[in-house]
């Protein structure tokens, strides 16, 4: 989405706004400060320009997290966030440790030959977003190209898997084998919140909240459990797998 980022920043209030909601949540039921919460259990550390979280927080979003601490209410929390976000580089995925194919990404295969499946929404313009009827043919070729780089660099895989909400959505299950899309099972955890696999559902391909979903969440964040955050999302998360035989068939490979 070609768009200012600055301007960005503004239109992700309301995103960042609800994350924080979970994340004092958090902080009260756990103890735990809320700079520890932010970076477990919210995106901000990608999406507010600090990088992939894979190991301990850098100096940088440390200091953020001591200005989040020291914000006098919701609202300069969230403006907090968005005023860090405008002033760092913006994510540019796919995230290291990813091959990108337009909107697909995929990780190298694990020791049984299996793949994880990355999507993101890099295809919203006039037409709408990467899931729109007249893109599928795009989205198709992507996968294509992402199943030719396996054949060709990585020999050994055997399957490709996925984990995200995204699964829940006929327009995202038709880009791909029928026996992809039947395979899907609920995720039990432990699950990851410091990605979009939950939280993109909160927001549509132009980025904008969508309340129903948002009001549904903060709704259950009242009985929110602890030790299974990732329940209190109104879409679950779903994984998926199939061999690469099936999608090599499906796209004509």
């Amino acid at each position: 989405m070609p768009d200012d980022h600055a301007d960005r920043a503004e239109r992700l209030g309301p995103y960042f706004e609800v994350q924080l909601r979970l994340a004092r949540r958090m902080t009260v039921l756990t103890g735990r400060p809320l700079g520890e919460t932010a970076v477990r259990f919210t995106n901000f550390y990608r999406r507010l320009g600090f990088g992939v979280p894979d190991g301990p927080p850098s100096i940088a979003w440390l200091a953020y997290a001591r200005a989040l601490e020291a914000a006098p209410d919701a609202a300069a929390q969230v403006a907090l966030s968005q005023a860090t976000c405008a002033a760092n580089p913006p994510e540019r995925p796919p995230i290291r440790g990813q091959t990108g194919f337009g909107c697909f990404a995929c990780e190298t295969p694990g020791e049984d030959g299996g793949v994880r499946l990355h999507f993101y929404n890099l295809d919203t313009d006039a037409q709408g977003g990467p899931l729109a009827a007249a893109k599928m043919g795009r989205r198709r070729e992507e996968l294509a190209a992402l199943v030719r780089h396996l054949d060709t660099a990585h020999p050994e895989a055997t399957c490709i898997r996925g984990k995200s909400w995204l699964y829940n959505l006929d327009a995202y299950r038709r880009l791909f084998p029928p026996d992809y899309g039947a395979s899907r099972t609920i995720a039990l955890g432990p699950l990851n919140l410091n990605g979009t696999s939950s939280w993109g559902q909160l927001i549509d391909s132009h980025e904008r909240i969508r309340p129903q979903v948002r009001d549904t969440l903060i709704s259950n964040l009242e009985r929110l459990d602890p030790d299974a955050p990732w329940l209190a999302f109104p879409n679950r998360v779903l994984k998926t797998e199939a061999p690469l035989s099936s999608f090599r068939a499906f796209l004509g490979l």
